[in-house]
């Protein structure tokens, strides 16, 4: 009885903690060489019982060229952050996507080679962008939002953030299920499909 009631308690409280993400800076500039486009300083710190923190990292763009060099880490692909994340998941993972938004600080610079492109593009996206702030943040008067066209007949981008998000750690869970789960159900759709088509015939 004592070990299921220890294990319920540790259950409790890790259903209850919480992730809270400090972006300090983050800027990425795409005029500018590879090695030097993005610059970085970002703090994670975990919450048990929603307010006592008992970690704290801070992650930095040169420790983690360290960390690289060290072959301690590999360098993230998009293309294999894209298997993991089909078309299809989307609107369940914006759906289920239960950050939410402290404060925040956003000032995108947007050009393209074709000035009446940068004309559309920048209010969709500024639309899309203020949409889901305000869906994710309480107090929007605080927030800094700016997007900014560039017409200098190139493609190019300028992004400046910082901020504070916080997501539960139940919710973490619910969206890595969502990842790991489509795998199951191809297999169930498939195995249907071959049973209804195999019946047919009987």
């Amino acid at each position: 009885m004592v070990f299921l009631f220890c294990i319920s308690i540790l259950i409790i409280v890790f259903l209850t903690s919480k992730i809270k993400i400090e972006i300090k800076k983050f800027k990425y500039t795409s005029t500018l060489p590879k090695n030097k486009r993005r610059d970085y300083e970002v703090t994670i710190k975990l919450y048990v019982l929603g307010k006592i923190p008992i970690i704290k990292s801070r992650i930095t763009k040169n420790k983690i060229e360290k960390y690289r060099k060290k072959g301690i880490l590999k360098k993230v692909k998009l293309k294999e952050i894209e298997k993991e994340i089909s078309i299809d998941k989307l609107p369940k993972l914006l759906k289920e996507n239960k950050m939410d938004i402290k404060k925040i600080k956003l000032e995108i610079e947007l050009g393209t080679e074709n000035a009446s492109a940068t004309a559309i593009l920048v209010p969709i996206i500024s639309t899309i962008i203020s949409f889901i702030i305000k869906q994710k943040v309480k107090d929007c008067k605080k927030q800094i939002f700016n997007i900014k066209p560039l017409f200098l007949n190139q493609n190019m981008v300028n992004i400046e953030i910082s901020g504070i998000f916080e997501i539960k750690m139940i919710h973490i869970i619910n969206i890595i299920y969502i990842l790991n789960n489509k795998k199951g159900e191809d297999k169930n759709e498939r195995t249907s499909n071959r049973r209804s088509y195999a019946y047919s015939y009987e």
